[in-house]
């Protein structure tokens, strides 16, 4: 029976009371689970470390995610490489297009104008008796020519030149409009008679040179009455009217103009019978400008003009015009085949 304690007994305990339990290193506790949460724990801090930041031990547990970062990295590294690489190759090409003058593609075929030599360099080797106007010996030739080119190329303004010139009376009213406020801008001179060869042709002869800025060409000088004088119009390339006037105003009758010529195949327009016609690219002696000519195909002035090789690039003058009725357009008729070359004695006003 149930007894109620009295005055002086000892009551018993109603609950145990609490102990700590201990448990082995891997001997399960009553409720399942290891002593292994603090090892987890650790596991997950070190997980959360990039390997390269880690010391040796913790290396070895990341080194699979070590090599998956290093492997991004590598990708990245190659991409921005492979970038830079076609961004320089890109601009090269751009740099290198600018520094050339106007480059036509005609059906995918044509190459680049490049301005061309007053005298083609197979000529220029070639020894031929000299002009009555040049008989002189090349030596002396050249210790004439030389002080002369460099005053000429290092004039400023007007003035300077016109002493230097030859046919000044032909001239004299053509220089005033080429640079209209009377300044000139340098070329300078980096090297005269820099291919060592002195060419000569009809009355004149063409030294090469090299220009301040390394551009190389030819400047041809004139024996006359007043003595040895560089010839102007061919130095520039001066045509009747500049080419942005003459594309402007479409000009029906023939004009003079100095071009680089190049035989191509297009046919378009008012030009399109190909049986007819002989195409011809023009291109501004500046390379900033191009027309196509026609001439008469198989005709004495389509047998003249036809460069030597297909794909040869020549300098010429000739006289042009545009065709009536035609109001648009960048197409001309070569009325004239003038010189083969931009060295015009015959045609000097």
């Amino acid at each position: 029976m149930l007894r109620i304690p009295g005055e002086g007994d000892v009551t018993a305990p109603l609950m145990a009371p609490l102990q700590k339990v201990g448990f082995a290193e891997k001997e399960a506790d009553s409720r399942g689970e290891k002593r292994t949460r603090r090892k987890r724990k650790r596991k997950a801090k070190y997980a959360e470390v990039q390997g390269w930041d880690v010391g040796s031990g913790t290396w070895r547990a990341c080194r699979k995610k070590g090599k998956r970062v290093f492997g991004t990295i590598a990708f990245w590294v190659l991409s921005i490489g492979a970038i830079f690489s076609f961004a320089f190759f890109m601009l090269k090409e751009h740099k290198a297009k600018a520094a050339d003058p106007i480059a036509e593609e005609v059906d995918g075929r044509d190459e680049p104008v490049r301005v061309p030599l007053l005298l083609p360099d197979g000529e220029m080797e070639v020894a031929i008796e000299l002009p009555e106007a040049m008989r002189r010996s090349e030596v002396e030739f050249l210790e004439l020519a030389k002080p002369l080119a460099e005053k000429f190329l290092a004039a400023t303004d007007v003035d300077q030149i016109l002493p230097l010139v030859s046919n000044l009376e032909g001239v004299k009213g053509k220089i005033p409009d080429h640079y209209p406020d009377g300044k000139i801008e340098p070329t300078g001179l980096s090297k005269f008679n820099s291919t060592g060869n002195v060419s000569y042709k009809d009355s004149f002869a063409a030294v090469t040179i090299l220009t301040s800025d390394f551009e190389q060409k030819q400047i041809a000088f004139i024996d006359g009455e007043d003595g040895l004088k560089i010839d102007w119009e061919s130095w520039v390339g001066w045509s009747e009217m500049s080419w942005d006037e003459m594309i402007e105003t479409r000009p029906s009758k023939p004009i003079l103009i100095r071009a680089m010529l190049k035989w191509i195949d297009y046919y378009n327009f008012a030009f399109s019978d190909e049986s007819k016609w002989r195409s011809y690219r023009l291109v501004s002696p500046d390379g900033e400008h191009m027309l196509y000519g026609y001439v008469d195909r198989n005709s004495p002035l389509d047998q003249k003009m036809r460069p030597g090789e297909p794909t040869a690039t020549v300098a010429v003058t000739l006289k042009i015009h545009f065709p009536e009725g035609e109001a648009a357009g960048k197409q001309v008729v070569i009325s004239e085949y003038v010189s083969d070359g931009w060295v015009t004695i015959g045609e000097r006003e």
